[in-house]
Order: C-alpha cells, then sequence, then structure tokens
C-alpha cells in the first residue's frame, strides 16, 4: 500500500517557500493576468540566477522558481521586489489569490480592486491559504476552472456573485457593488467555518451546511442563475477573439526553462506592445497588434519546441513534478511523457486530456479524473481506469513497457468506441 501523502494546505510564496527535493520554491505574485515583458525577463533571471533555471505555470495562473537556495533567498526576494512582483507583506501573499479570464481588461481592473479590498480588511486574515476568487468574463473565459467565490459578467453592468458547490444559485449586483459582496460572502465563510480544517474551501461548506446558510450569513439573496456551459475556447497558436489578436504559447505540463521564457519576454517585446497574459491551462497568452504580430511571436515559440497548437500530443499528458524534486513522488513522471503523448491524444476526453500522471495518491496536478491516471510506485506504475489519483487502480506494478502496451490496448477501444 502506499504511503499516505501529506495535505500541507497551502501553495509556496516568496515569503513562505516550499522545501522541494531541488531546493525552495518560491511564488511570483501575481494578481489577474497581466505580466509585462520586463516582469517575465525578471522572473527567468531570477530563475538563472538564484535558483536552477526551471519555472513552472500554476493552474493558478503563477510563476513559481524553482531550485532557490537560502543562500539566493534574500537577493531573489528583493529582485521580485524590484519587479513588483513580491507582495507587501506574508499576510497579504497567503490570502490574495485572484484569477482571471485572460483577455478580459475589466476583469483584471476588478481583480486589483478586490486585491487591495481583501488586503485591507483584516477580518479576511483568516481565510485559509488555498481560498481562491475567480473573475470571469470576456472572450475567453475561465471554463472549468473551481473557485470558491466567483465574480462573472451577467449583463451590462452587472455581475453573478456565486460560490463552489452551487452552481445553479448567484447574487446579481451592480458592477460598482460586486467586489463589496464578494467579501460579504468571504466574510461569512470564515464565520460559519469557524476553524475548521476540514471546511477549509466553499465547496465542503456548502455541501455541510447548504448555500442557502452562506448567502443568509452574508446578507444576501441568491437566486437561480446557473452558469452557462462553455467549451474551453482554442487559445494555442496565432489567435483572433473579439477584435482582439493574441499568440498562444504552452509549455510540457507548465515546466517552462528560464531560456524559453527569456526568449518569449523578448518576442512580446519586439513584435507586440510589451505584456502577456498567464492563464490556469498553463498557457501564456501575448496581445499582438495584428495577425502577422502573432504569426512571428508563433514561429519564434515554435523554434523554441514550444507548444503553439491544440494539435500537439504533449498537450494530452499531465503531469506532476514527480520524483526527485518532490519529496512525496514515489517514482518518474516526466521521462516517459514523450513516448505515452501520442497514446495519450488517442485517449483524450473533451479537454483534451487522455493521461494524468502522478508521483503520489494526491494527485496535485490533476485532482480530478482522466481517462487514464497513473500513480509511481516505486519506478513502476499503478494505473486508474476513468478516475483519479486517489482512487483504487486496476493495475499495479506496471514497468514502462506494460503501461504502454496498455495504453495501446486502450487506445484501440476508444477507437472501437468512438466509431
Amino acid at each position: 500500500m502506499q504511503p499516505t501523502p501529506e495535505i500541507k494546505g497551502w501553495c509556496p510564496g516568496a515569503y513562505a517557500p516550499m522545501a522541494s527535493n531541488d531546493g525552495l520554491l518560491i511564488r511570483a505574485k501575481i494578481v489577474g493576468s497581466r505580466l509585462t515583458a520586463a516582469q517575465l525577463a525578471a522572473v527567468a533571471a531570477i530563475s538563472t540566477d538564484c535558483g536552477n533555471g526551471l519555472v513552472d505555470l500554476s493552474q493558478r495562473a503563477q510563476l513559481q522558481i524553482r531550485g532557490v537556495s537560502a543562500a539566493t533567498l534574500p537577493d531573489a526576494l528583493r529582485r521580485l521586489d524590484a519587479a513588483h512582483l513580491l507582495p507587501r507583506d506574508a499576510a497579504a501573499e497567503r490570502v490574495t489569490n485572484v484569477i482571471t479570464a485572460p483577455l478580459s481588461d475589466d476583469a483584471n481592473a476588478m481583480a486589483r480592486e478586490l486585491a487591495d479590498a481583501i488586503q485591507a480588511d483584516q477580518a479576511l486574515r483568516a481565510l485559509p491559504a488555498k481560498f481562491l476568487f475567480a473573475i470571469d468574463g470576456g472572450t475567453l473565459p475561465l471554463s472549468n476552472v473551481e473557485a470558491d467565490i466567483r465574480l462573472s459578467a451577467a449583463q451590462p453592468n452587472n455581475v453573478a456573485i456565486s460560490v463552489a458547490g452551487a452552481d445553479d444559485l448567484a447574487t446579481i449586483v451592480d458592477r460598482t457593488e460586486a467586489v463589496a459582496t464578494a467579501l460579504k460572502l468571504a466574510r461569512a465563510f470564515v464565520t460559519l467555518r469557524n476553524g475548521a480544517f476540514e471546511l477549509r474551501r466553499v465547496g465542503r461548506l456548502v455541501k455541510a451546511l447548504g448555500a442557502a446558510r452562506l448567502f443568509s450569513e452574508a446578507g444576501l439573496v441568491a437566486a437561480h442563475s446557473r452558469r452557462p456551459d462553455s467549451a474551453p475556447r482554442p487559445f494555442l497558436g496565432a489567435r483572433e477573439a473579439g477584435g482582439l489578436y493574441f499568440a498562444g504559447v504552452a509549455a510540457p505540463s507548465g515546466r517552462w526553462r528560464a531560456s524559453e521564457l527569456k526568449e518569449l519576454a523578448a518576442l512580446a517585446a519586439s513584435q507586440a506592445g510589451g505584456e502577456l497574459r498567464l492563464t490556469p491551462w498553463r498557457a501564456i497568452l501575448i496581445p499582438a497588434p495584428s495577425a502577422d504580430s502573432a504569426q512571428s511571436i508563433i514561429a519564434g515559440a515554435r523554434a523554441l519546441d514550444l507548444i503553439v497548437s491544440h494539435e500537439d500530443p504533449r498537450l494530452a499528458v499531465v503531469a506532476c513534478p514527480g520524483a526527485p524534486e518532490c519529496p512525496q513522488a514515489r517514482g518518474d513522471t516526466r521521462g516517459a511523457l514523450a513516448r505515452l503523448a501520442p497514446l495519450a491524444q488517442k485517449l483524450a476526453g473533451k479537454d483534451g486530456v487522455g493521461l494524468h500522471i502522478s508521483g503520489c495518491a494526491k494527485g496535485c496536478a490533476r485532482p480530478g479524473s482522466a481517462p487514464v491516471t497513473l500513480i509511481a510506485d516505486d519506478g513502476r506504475f499503478n494505473l486508474v481506469d476513468a478516475g483519479g489519483a486517489s482512487d483504487a487502480p486496476q493495475s499495479k506494478g506496471l514497468d514502462i513497457d506494460a503501461v504502454e502496451s496498455t495504453l495501446t490496448a486502450r487506445a484501440r477501444e476508444h477507437l472501437c468506441q468512438t466509431h
């Protein structure tokens, strides 16, 4: 039996680095999605000089610098501060977790307003460290991104505010009241939760007490307002959406080399307006002035062997860092990624993912299910069909050849079922 993995309940930060087998992990703090080319170049330089040259783009659209040492940490923090990527203090860093639809300027403006309000409210210092606000809207909405409190454009000048675990309910308010209303719900959550660790996310509290109790505690009335289902829209390659041109670029499993980020920053500065947008899909978008500019950026990214198309088989695999980087991982997770990606692509579901490779039963890289999930186990893998890393495996102790054979058979079965 695999050991039960430790649930830390918090993410690495600049003031709260997380120890890993390749050094300390720290995050540049980005509120919303906007990042300048100069800031991205600064992150790349910090990774090169103070870390091990590797940067992860997280599912919360945050840049995580790997391999920082105790000796280089002070310089890394000084340089993050100079790039305006260091929160004002540890408390602000811990509770200010705001993600936005990447191409929405209004969502980004609201994110800054929300972040300032959170940091000014002493009662909200009691929020759990992973409590997440999402501000949705624009031409690339946050499809399939789960948040504790979600603010969504409902109609001109109105915002629908909903909570995890109750997608069919929302309170509709004027845009000018949106931030204050979201904070009422956050404070109500703090009150009802009363410090209970098992109620550290809104979805758990709603399951235990009901959404009506949460809205009532906040002094709000919720009405039926189901969030519209929207399939993820294409965002890789040279694109146009709502009259805006942009280039979408990704790296396998969100793992970037500092040299790649440096080149991407240079492309944004030379071919576009010098701004980039981070996404929860582990991709970076670069708004461009024209279709030709977007194509030039994509050509430069392709030369770096980055992912610039939704047809790239590497997108079909989600893998955590694994061993030796993660101390909880029980084996390598990325060594066979290129070998298994074409098979994973044949198994992919609606979101394009066919295979999740996890270093342990925690399943950090993909908390939900996948068509096939592999869990590392002392150099071999346990396999779960149509489930997640914490589910009981159907096969155990597979070496990589057996994994490849099993995925080949699954791909054949999948082809027969779909035709």
